[in-house]
Formats: C-alpha cells, structure tokens, sequence
C-alpha cells in the first residue's frame, strides 16, 4: 500500500480494558462504513494492516476493536499510533460535497489569480465551515460557502475564491 493512498483518520489514544480494545480519537466523524473496513496504523515509520471486528461510541468516545489485538499488552503497543484507511473505502458524496482529505493541501487563488495560500485545516463554524488558509506566515478564515469558493476542484488541489473585499484583510491571524 502507497501512502499516497491512505488518509488519516484518527490516533490510538490508549488500551481499554483487557480484551485489546483501544480508545481512538478520529480527526472527524468515522467515515460510513469504517466499522467493515481495514484500518492501516502506523507506527516506527511503517504500516501495519488490521481488520476491524467494532466500533463503539460509548459516553463521547469512539473505543475500536482489531482482529488480532487480543490482551492488553497488544493494545498497550499501539497507543500513540495514528489510523489510517485506504481512500477508497470512503464512499462517493453527492456533487459539490467534499471530504477533508480531499481539500487540505489544496492551493487557494483569488478570482484574478492572486494566491492566498495552502488549506492547512478546516474548521466547523456553526452551520458551515472555515477554510484555514496558511500563506505568507499568516493564516486566514475562508468561509466554505458557494458564494465565496466559486470554483472546488480537488483532483487538480486548487480552490478559487471570490472573497468580499477586506475578508482576507478582516481574519488575519
């Protein structure tokens, strides 16, 4: 497996219990269909492979369940190391909807071509959400809204916005 073909998608927080469980905490929500996927965790720069047999949320916390990671100590040894999962075990969304993955790293240009930066994070804000936009030593809030992203295209890593004017002046950070 190509890392280029995994996304990250959480961290071993620690064991639970003594059956091998782990706590974890993903970056987002667990994508659909995590709980019948294969999880890749790395760990001393290399990539292990596991199924998952569960995952429970119990009180505000995602606990995971590997095939294979049966006592305790077994758990103990993956805490720390962060999961991964093949991108294409992700399911399509409908057009105009985007993964994480898919738009961090991408290049911000204005409508005249003017580069912002690099999306470095995406923030929720209420009903939508902010691009975090890292350029020039400054990081700027984007909203992520039809009228302000005109142009979405993550195979080609670029996002052309149409800012009001002092946006990219107001949120400077």
């Amino acid at each position: 497996m190509r890392r280029a073909d995994l996304v990250l998608v959480g961290k071993v927080v620690r064991s639970q219990g003594k059956d091998g469980r782990l706590k974890v905490r993903f970056t987002e929500q667990p994508p659909p269909g995590f709980s019948r996927s294969k999880v890749h965790l790395r760990g001393s720069g290399r990539f292990e492979e596991y199924e998952v047999e569960s995952l429970d949320l119990d009180r505000n916390s995602y606990f995971l369940k590997l095939r294979g990671v049966d006592t305790l100590a077994r758990a103990d040894a993956l805490a720390g190391r962060e999961i991964f999962i093949e991108e294409g075990a992700f399911p399509g969304l409908e057009k105009g909807r985007y993964y994480a993955f898919q738009l961090i790293g991408s290049r911000v240009v204005t409508m005249d071509g003017a580069e912002v930066g690099t999306v470095a994070a995406i923030m929720p804000a209420g009903g939508s959400n902010l691009l975090v936009v890292a350029g020039g030593g400054k990081e700027r809030y984007v909203p992520f809204t039809d009228g302000i992203c005109v142009k979405i295209d993550p195979d080609a890593g670029e996002i052309v916005i149409d800012p009001p004017a002092g946006l990219l002046d107001l949120n400077e950070i």
